[in-house]
This record gives C-alpha cells, structure tokens and sequence, in this order.
C-alpha cells in the first residue's frame, strides 16, 4: 500500500475521531491558511487558552491532546503513516 492509500485509509476510516482526522492533516500540512492558523494557536496555548479554544473547536482540541498527551502518533505509526 502507498503512503497515499495510508493516508487515504486513515482520513475516511472510521478508526480515528474527526479530531485525530484533523491532527493528522495538520502533521501532513494539508490545511488552509485559518486551520493552519488554528492549529498553530492551539500547539502555543497553555492550559488555560486551550481550555478557551476547546468551547469553539472541541474536535481539534481533543485531537491535539490525543497526539501530545495520548497514543495518537503511536496509533497513526501503526495504521502506517509516518508522522
């Protein structure tokens, strides 16, 4: 299987949250310029401005805790995508 078909499987499956969807085009650099903007206000926030950014982006929060404080990139290793 190409990375692209890993890629593929990941983003359409069902075995990831919409959230760890959203890590993983971030990791890929998939995004436009407002999501990648997100997404860089989210890797800077401490605790308190991610707690902020959670009530308008619950998804990409949860994903971001996932890949920096859960097994998420040990999880996407093992679907195959190296990230």
């Amino acid at each position: 299987m190409t990375d692209r078909e890993k890629l593929r499987q990941v983003l359409l499956g069902e075995n990831f949250t919409v959230g760890e969807k959203a890590v993983v085009m971030w990791q890929m650099g998939l995004l436009g310029s407002f999501n990648k903007a997100l997404w860089e206000a989210i890797a800077r926030a401490d605790e308190e401005n991610l707690m902020k950014l959670s009530f308008g982006f619950p998804d990409e929060v949860m994903g971001y805790r996932a890949w920096s404080h859960g097994d998420l990139a040990k999880r996407l290793r093992a679907a195959g995508l190296e990230i």
